[in-house]
């Protein structure tokens, strides 16, 4: 179960990007305030066909850092009620990684999961980055089972070398296959991101991933 806990005083519209393709499995909570309580009508309609379940709190009492404050309250009243779902704050405020460093202290007995996104659809991309990392591990693990089994019938050593990436890592790879208007941009932003010799690598392992979502995103007329 995957919850989601929108900061929209803090991203607004554009931090929903990507609730269409949420499941029936999913909950999003929208935090909203008197400062911030109008959405676009092209997430209106998405939300309105949605599959997750939905629900909103309007921040009766306002203030700096009001909505933060009592987001906060509610994660920990989810976590208690739900201790093995997984939970996303979606927000472009910091802040709340403090608030992530403490339920990570051993607070209870098991870990909740706790990140932040900027929107909904590079957490889903985030995702898909840490799938595709556990499938090739798997593969490479299963080819070096075989070869420490059978050595004289292995197979010829593959050529391409295990690619992984750390958390941060592969959430910065989701947030530059959002944001970069072309393969040029990406490939550049990637060796600014991770230098000349690991960016190049980032950039031939996902430049498929960043095709793809190119020419969605121009089919889709969002660029």
């Amino acid at each position: 179960m995957r919850i989601f806990l929108i900061d929209f005083e803090n991203v607004h519209s554009e931090g929903m990007t990507g609730v269409d393709h949420l499941t029936d499995t999913d909950e999003v909570v929208i935090f909203y305030s008197s400062n911030a309580d109008s959405i676009s009508f092209d997430i209106l309609h998405k939300l309105m066909f949605c599959k997750s379940k939905l629900s909103y709190y309007k921040i009766k009492r306002g203030g700096k850092n009001a909505l933060d404050f009592q987001l906060s309250c509610y994660l920990g009243y989810r976590i208690h009620k739900d201790p093995g779902a997984e939970y996303y704050i979606i927000s472009k405020d910091n802040g709340y990684d403090f608030i992530m460093d403490f339920w990570e202290c051993g607070y209870t007995s098991t870990e909740p999961k706790i990140r932040r996104f900027n929107n909904i659809k590079t957490l889903l991309q985030w995702n898909d980055i840490q799938k595709k990392q556990k499938e090739k591990a798997v593969k490479a693990v299963e080819v070096l089972i075989k070869e420490a089994e059978s050595p004289a019938e292995a197979e010829e050593p593959q050529s391409e070398t295990l690619f992984t990436l750390a958390p941060e890592e592969a959430e910065a790879v989701s947030e530059l296959i959002a944001k970069c208007k072309n393969t040029h941009e990406f490939y550049t932003s990637t060796v600014k991101r991770f230098g000349q010799k690991k960016g190049l690598e980032v950039y031939r392992y996902f430049k498929g991933d960043y095709a793809a979502e190119f020419k969605r995103r121009k089919e889709a007329a969002l660029i």
